[in-house]
């Protein structure tokens, strides 16, 4: 049955905000690889190259411009079918640019939706914002689904809540094709350890690869829901595609709740000799524990992980060996 769905993606023009980031560029990579989509890939390179995409470079159309950017952002939405809006400010850096935060993550999406509103696009089959399970905070409920209350606890998660809450109220209003997915904790090939917001995991494994330590925040015992980068790609494709997607919001995790300690013993496990060193907590994503609940998307559009936390991280080790 998704088959079918899919193929209704096949050849399409598909445009792709935040294009050249770690969740953007597999996607533009598997728009163009897999399903043979006509890709306007759009981004600022503020923490990315084009090198990124380099693989497919010749066969998508690239702009580097800014979202915010509207003359000459929204030309470039002339005839789309599909609209991947991943473009934001990483958790890392939300703090110490909130406004910037608050424009990239949930203005420029604002904005975009008010264009679509006041603007014909015929061809417009589905806006796909991607948002982060963030926005749940601290819950004392596991695992996490997307009835659960939201509990922002970062600059990040109140902006990316915001951008779904425009994404949804311009559905319900005004009738724009939307559907939301939240992801949790990517991570996987292409993520470069040189990007500052590179997640822990991106880093471990960089780190013991390059003889350096690993460090645990406090005592380690701090949990969250990893989700390898394919699994993460085909979940938001499906979303953008099946009708019963249409209009609503969906997690996208595992189910399975990892420790940094047991990262530390699998990453181990393929690098012997890593250094270990445990440094006072920090204040950013401070929740102690996360998984998350993905019932409802099996449910309702048939996905489902296909690599578990072992396998994704053997297969993160070796690419990154080849970049090393």
């Amino acid at each position: 049955m998704n088959k079918k769905h899919l193929d209704s993606i096949k050849g399409k023009k598909v445009l792709v905000t935040g294009g050249l980031g770690f969740v953007g560029h597999n996607l533009v990579k598997a728009l163009v690889n897999e399903y043979e989509c006509n890709v306007v890939v759009v981004d600022d390179c503020t923490n990315s190259s084009e090198a990124a995409i380099a693989s497919v470079r010749d066969k998508v159309t690239f702009h580097k411009v800014s979202v915010l950017d509207s003359e000459r952002f929204f030309p470039l939405l002339t005839d789309v079918n599909y609209i991947f809006h991943l473009a934001c400010i990483q958790i890392a850096a939300s703090g110490s640019s909130p406004l910037q935060d608050m424009q990239v993550n949930a203005q420029s999406t604002l904005q975009l939706l008010e264009h679509l509103r006041h603007n014909k696009h015929p061809k417009l089959e589905r806006f796909i914002y991607t948002s982060s399970c963030s926005v749940y905070g601290s819950s004392s409920r596991l695992p996490v689904d997307e009835n659960s209350a939201t509990r922002v606890l970062s600059n990040y998660a109140a902006t990316k809540l915001l951008g779904e809450q425009y994404a949804l109220i311009y559905n319900r209003n005004y009738d724009i094709p939307v559907s939301v997915v939240r992801y949790s904790n990517v991570y996987g090939y292409g993520q470069s350890p040189r990007n500052p917001y590179c997640g822990v995991l991106g880093k471990f494994v960089h780190n013991s690869l390059t003889n350096q330590p690993l460090s645990v925040f406090g005592d380690g015992e701090q949990t969250r829901d990893y989700t390898f980068i394919t699994d993460a790609v085909d979940a938001t494709v499906l979303a953008a595609v099946h009708p019963m997607a249409y209009g609503d919001v969906f997690n996208i995790g595992t189910s399975v709740e990892t420790s940094v300690n047991k990262l530390v013993h699998l990453i181990t496990q393929y690098v012997s000799g890593c250094e270990v060193r445990n440094v006072p907590e920090r204040d950013i994503d401070n929740i102690r524990r996360r998984m998350i609940d993905i019932e409802k998307i099996h449910q309702r559009l048939g996905w489902a992980p296909k690599v578990g936390i072992q396998k994704g991280i053997e297969l993160t080790i070796d690419w990154y060996k080849t970049t090393i």
